[in-house]
């Protein structure tokens, strides 16, 4: 149905009514899987942390609340996700522990100061050029930094995740990335697939 196709369209990228309810519904479903990415990263109090695909903030919030003397970070390219998240995260935002941003990964120049650690959530299958985004966050990444990638097959004639999870393994290894591994888990819906990688130490 063309209604159902459009409405789908708005998890890639959300703009107006339906992209805010596009929001929420990201909002009530993502906990665990924010969660889940996040535990496997092994966050430190003072790590800095880029958010890749931060939605409604569900994941930034989460973030947040590991990080007490570092900063998180989100780059989104939707601007009705940015409202949202910025209302979910304002106290966090005014006390200078979240900055948020809208833009496309693919155009945005890139940060002053390293990460420590980057994650993404059901956002990597939507970037056009993954390579690329891919090359982009390891030069974003401090030595020694790690990246997570989580991606959960939702609805039909969309990739398996082990087949999604290979592919990405093979890009990841071409960005400079290793000790490239992954972890599965059953949630509602679906099974979901993280890939973790490093940034060599002397990368």
């Amino acid at each position: 149905m063309p209604f159902l196709k459009d409405f789908f369209e708005q998890f890639r990228q959300p703009s107006g009514f339906w992209g805010r309810v596009a929001g929420k519904m990201m909002s009530m479903t993502t906990g665990e899987r924010n969660e889940w990415t996040l535990a496997l990263l092994d966050i430190q109090p003072g790590d800095r942390v880029l958010e890749v695909g931060y939605g409604p903030g569900v994941g930034i919030e989460k973030a947040v609340s590991l990080v007490q003397e570092g900063e998180v970070v989100g780059l989104d390219a939707s601007e009705t996700m940015r409202s949202q998240a910025e209302k979910r995260n304002r106290r966090a935002i005014s006390e200078g522990k979240v900055r948020l941003l809208s833009g496309k990964i693919e155009e945005w120049p890139g940060f002053e100061v390293p990460f420590d650690k980057i994650y993404s959530v059901n956002s990597a299958q939507f970037w056009p050029d993954r390579p690329l985004v891919l090359k982009k966050l390891f030069q974003w990444l401090g030595p020694g930094g790690r990246v997570a990638t989580t991606y959960q097959q939702i609805g039909k004639n969309v990739e398996d995740p082990s087949a999604f999870a290979d592919r990405l393994t093979s890009e990841l290894a071409q960005a400079g990335f290793v000790q490239i591994r992954r972890e599965y888990r059953q949630f509602k819906g679906g099974t979901a697939v993280c890939v973790i990688a490093h940034k060599p130490v002397n990368g």
